[in-house]
Parts: C-alpha cells; structure tokens; sequence
C-alpha cells in the first residue's frame, strides 16, 4: 500500500502529518507502455510517447490518449548583445528588463 497527499505522487510512508490518502500499488506495464501517476483518476497505464518529428509535438490528454501537434516556425530573432562587466554594474533593473 502506497500513501498520497493532495495529488502527490504516491510513496510507501507518510510525513506524519493530517491528509495522507492510501492507494493502491502501481500496475504493471505491458510491453510498451507505462505507469504514471495522475491524480486524479490515480494510476494510469499508458502507451509509450511515439517518436518525435520534425516540427512537431505530442501531448497527453487521459480522454484521447496522445496527441500529435504542429509547431508553427518561430519567426521571432533574437541578438545577443555582449556587455562588459563595468557596463552591467552601472544598469539598474528596469534597463537590464529591456535587454
């Protein structure tokens, strides 16, 4: 038997402290797939994240299982602009925020 607290991943003793739920000991994953804790439902026997593409992502969601999505291309640039020390020291916080 396992103990959890408000949603924590569960662990065999408590704290000692007011709150602590008994749950159940994790399933056994198949070939496959694996166990993650997700409170709630509690344990949850899943398949394993399929590869990632190029330009793409997966997420997990309990009512559909994983789904892939695109990443749009970001067209944000950033520069980096190099500082000497003595130039940092003499910034306060609302110019170091800008750079």
């Amino acid at each position: 038997m396992l103990y959890s607290k408000n949603g924590s991943i569960p662990k065999p003793e408590t704290d000692g402290t007011e709150g602590w739920i008994e749950v159940d000991d994790a399933p056994t994953a198949g070939d496959g797939q694996e166990v993650i804790w997700c409170f709630p439902p509690g344990w949850v026997v899943r398949d394993v994240m399929p590869p990632v593409r190029e330009g793409y992502r997966w997420a997990y969601y309990l009512d559909a299982g994983w789904i892939e999505f695109s990443v749009p291309e970001s067209t944000v640039t950033t520069e980096i602009i190099s500082l000497e020390s003595d130039q940092i020291v003499a910034l306060d916080t609302q110019q170091i925020s800008t750079l």
